[in-house]
């Protein structure tokens, strides 16, 4: 190499050299990139498909209501297939077709009337026990936990009438703020002409319950003094078995039935009006039924919100 071949060389040093690995600054980047966004996808598809929420609580998540099942009984053999059945094989076989329609005739008759009192049984039953009037709660405010909280998120009651909040618990009713408000300034601002209040639930089985019953008759007390009108206390409501047998949950049955035993007892005996919910959400077992409960077995689904919003109706009538 000449002199100036080798000053040359000198003054462009790296000319010439590649990369030690043959890889450009601009491939590292975009791979980079690639396997951030796998990373991503992967989290957010993992997030989705169990179900978890970044967000914590001491409390149950509240679960979105399910569509309802179709409760329209099955259809029944009717007596009058019945009868054309035993026509057909009364032709067939070669009888008299004037005693056919004569017995066929009577047993029409006789199914009809049987199976018009059975559907007429059950749609009574139906309608008793979730029929209710909207405009009855026009002007009704609802002080609650999460339960509440579903009353207006669907479509229930008009948010304006819902003090709710998911943990809410006697004790911190009056020191809560919902939308900026407390409990008593919502008083005053929608001024109702009833206030149904439904709480307990974020403390029984976290607490002593005579403790927790004799917040909740404080607390009716300090309601009472705050508001003349109508006041409807809604018992808490039932469990399912599997929620009372889950590690996850502290409620029970027992306590309850013993929660609410002393709340009734309190707000009867300072005119109150006190609604029992907790009975036709238990449809005659000792749990919450399942076809009324969401998932956790703690939350409404949409047909238990119908059957509180009727008992509530029925309550104040």
């Amino acid at each position: 190499m000449t002199t100036q071949e080798q000053e040359q060389a000198k003054k462009e040093p790296d000319k010439g050299k590649k990369n030690k690995f043959s890889i450009k600054a601009s491939t590292v980047f975009l791979n980079l990139v690639v396997v951030l966004a796998v990373c991503m996808a992967c989290y957010f598809t993992y997030n989705v498909v169990t179900g978890n929420n970044i967000e914590t609580s001491s409390e149950a998540p509240f679960t979105p209501v399910t569509e309802e099942p179709d409760e329209t009984p099955p259809p029944e053999t009717s007596a009058e297939e019945v009868s054309s059945g035993a026509g057909s094989s009364s032709d067939i076989s070669g009888e008299s077709s004037a005693a056919t329609d004569s017995g066929s005739e009577d047993s029409e008759d006789s199914g009809s009337e049987e199976s018009g009192e059975e559907v007429s049984s059950e749609e009574e039953s139906s309608a008793a026990i979730d029929e209710y009037d909207q405009s009855f709660f026009s002007n009704t405010l609802f002080i609650g936990d999460s339960i509440s909280t579903g009353l207006s998120l669907y479509g229930f009651v008009d948010a304006d009438y819902v003090f709710a909040i998911q943990g809410l618990a006697p004790s911190t009713l009056f020191s809560t703020e919902i939308g900026g408000e407390t409990c008593e300034s919502k008083i005053s601002s929608v001024k109702p002409e009833r206030i149904v209040i439904m709480l307990g639930s974020n403390g029984i089985g976290y607490g002593e319950i005579d403790v927790i019953a004799q917040q909740m008759c404080d607390t009716l007390a300090t309601l009472k003094s705050l508001f003349k009108g109508e006041i409807g206390v809604v018992s808490v409501s039932p469990i399912t078995l599997a929620a009372e047998q889950s590690t996850d949950n502290a409620l029970s049955s027992s306590a309850i039935l013993t929660y609410n035993a002393t709340v009734k007892e309190y707000a009867e005996a300072n005119g109150m009006t006190y609604i029992d919910l907790y009975t036709p959400l238990t449809n005659g077992t000792d749990y919450f039924y399942e076809d009324y409960a969401e998932p956790d077995g703690i939350h409404f689904s949409g047909k238990a919100y119908q059957i509180m919003l009727s008992t509530v109706q029925k309550a104040f009538e």
